[in-house]
């Protein structure tokens, strides 16, 4: 499968942006490397993106404080490629498109930030989703449903296969080419459903993390003492860290997202380590220090 920027992305004017499409991190865990790149971006200022994560009495509270900090509101859609024995990415984009054409998912910058990299699709031996929305899992297949990573291993959380592949995925649905990817692959024994907290890779731990879909999952790096959490959608901004009230609009169980989310931040601000969401911007991890994240 091509490398080759591909979909709405192309000739696009924030191809460069590293806040967002451009965004790329390494970040060192021990002697672990997770290295955080971006498929596109999320766009909070369309209509359907500034109410994304809020209260309902401050339905735009992410969006306000963002916006004070960073100008513009685009965020990326983060992927993280963690080499080794084997080789994991974590979460898979939206792929080459602009999700039902509503202006505020776009994507299609994966392969080209791996093949920068010196990656292949076909050098990935595990694929581990946080969960199945549309921007975390739109690269699992292309619209004929072949895998676009040949060799890999799908692993996430069993609810999401009963809620997204069994079920009818809620108000962002599951694209047909992808459930019928996850079929073929399930069937040729090439997808590990966890209910548990459970490592996937040496180093690389699958943490429950239920309520903003049923499997969400959060991923632990740790190696010598030095830990790392990828957040998925549990946490979309560093300001969510400590602020377990503000809410996704994209939360399947809100008042489970929000417990979910506060056990984790509790657990990162009492033992340390670096938390690290698909939607951060620039893809900087972030810490929890006197109550506040930084």
């Amino acid at each position: 499968m091509a490398s080759a920027l591909s979909g709405p992305l192309v000739g696009h004017r924030h191809l460069t942006d590293a806040m967002s499409v451009a965004a790329r991190r390494e970040l060192r865990v021990g002697d672990r490397t997770v290295l955080a790149v971006s498929d596109g971006y999320l766009n909070l200022e369309s209509p359907h993106g500034r109410t994304l994560v809020g209260t309902p009495q401050d339905p735009t509270a992410a969006y306000d404080v963002l916006r004070a900090r960073i100008g513009e509101v685009r965020l990326p859609i983060g992927c993280f490629l963690i080499p080794g024995e084997p080789t994991v990415l974590v979460d898979a984009g939206v792929g080459p498109f602009d999700y039902r054409e509503l202006g505020l998912i776009y994507g299609g910058n994966l392969l080209r930030a791996l093949a920068a990299e010196g990656v292949a699709p076909d050098d990935i031996d595990v694929l581990a989703l946080s969960h199945l929305h549309p921007d975390h899992a739109g690269w699992l297949a292309d619209t004929e449903a072949r895998p676009t990573f040949p060799r890999a291993q799908v692993v996430f959380g069993a609810g999401d296969w009963d809620y997204f592949v069994e079920g009818d995925g809620g108000r962002m649905g599951f694209a047909a080419h992808l459930r019928a990817a996850m079929l073929d692959l399930a069937e040729r024994g090439r997808v590990t459903l966890l209910d548990d907290d459970r490592q996937v890779a040496p180093g690389v731990t699958r943490l429950a993390a239920p309520g903003h879909t049923p499997g969400h999952s959060l991923f632990a790096i740790h190696d010598h003492g030095e830990r790392a959490l990828l957040l998925g959608d549990a946490v979309y901004c560093p300001q969510q860290m400590t602020r377990s009230d503000w809410l996704a609009l994209s939360d399947v169980d809100p008042v489970l997202a929000g417990r979910t989310r506060e056990r984790y931040m509790r657990d990162l601000e009492a033992h340390g380590g670096v938390g690290l969401g698909c939607h951060f911007p620039e893809l900087r991890e972030a810490r929890i220090l006197g109550g506040t994240a930084r």
